[in-house]
């Protein structure tokens, strides 16, 4: 079995999130809690497509590419099975006031990355997809090195329980 290492393990986490901030911000061209808005708009859309009150899970095997063809899909045909993601309820999952909040799904709408109507609330916009399938990659290839540190290093219920000692 290999020597723990967890110093390794923390530093490719770590590395993750840095990669992953920096991506984003060349990316997207936006600030980080405006993408982290952007992100929490299409994790609504996933759990929507993975719970089951909604069309018993229609969507769940989908792979990347079929993904995007669907969030255009939804955004067009009024989202038949997901809730409406407010202001109020983005500020509450994130921590942010609600008038930041409308501030900034304002200017990401106007870069078209959202798009917003009071019926309809907060959804993916058009100019979203082509930035997710460049980043997608480059965040899945850091990811991918944080798992095998995480592997490498005896798994996450090792890791769990040196840190719990």
């Amino acid at each position: 079995m290999p020597k723990n290492k967890p110093n390794e393990v923390v530093y490719h986490v770590l590395s993750h999130h840095i990669d992953h901030y920096i991506q984003a911000k060349k990316i997207f061209k936006t600030d980080y809690d405006s993408h982290m808005i952007t992100i929490t708009v299409f994790a609504h859309f996933l759990y929507g497509t993975l719970n089951p009150s909604h069309e018993k899970f229609q969507n769940e095997d989908l792979d990347w590419g079929e993904i995007y063809p669907l969030v255009k899909g939804l955004s067009k045909n009024k989202k038949k099975y997901l809730d409406k993601l407010s202001f109020f309820s983005l500020g509450q999952i994130l921590d942010m006031p609600k008038e930041t909040v409308r501030r900034k799904v304002d200017a990401l709408c106007k870069k078209k990355l959202l798009e917003y109507s009071v019926r309809e609330g907060v959804t993916v916009g058009e100019s979203w997809e082509p930035l997710a399938k460049k980043i997608a990659p480059i965040d899945l290839l850091s990811l991918d090195r944080a798992i095998k540190a995480i592997d490498k290093n005896g798994g996450v219920d090792k890791i769990f329980k040196n840190i719990k000692t």
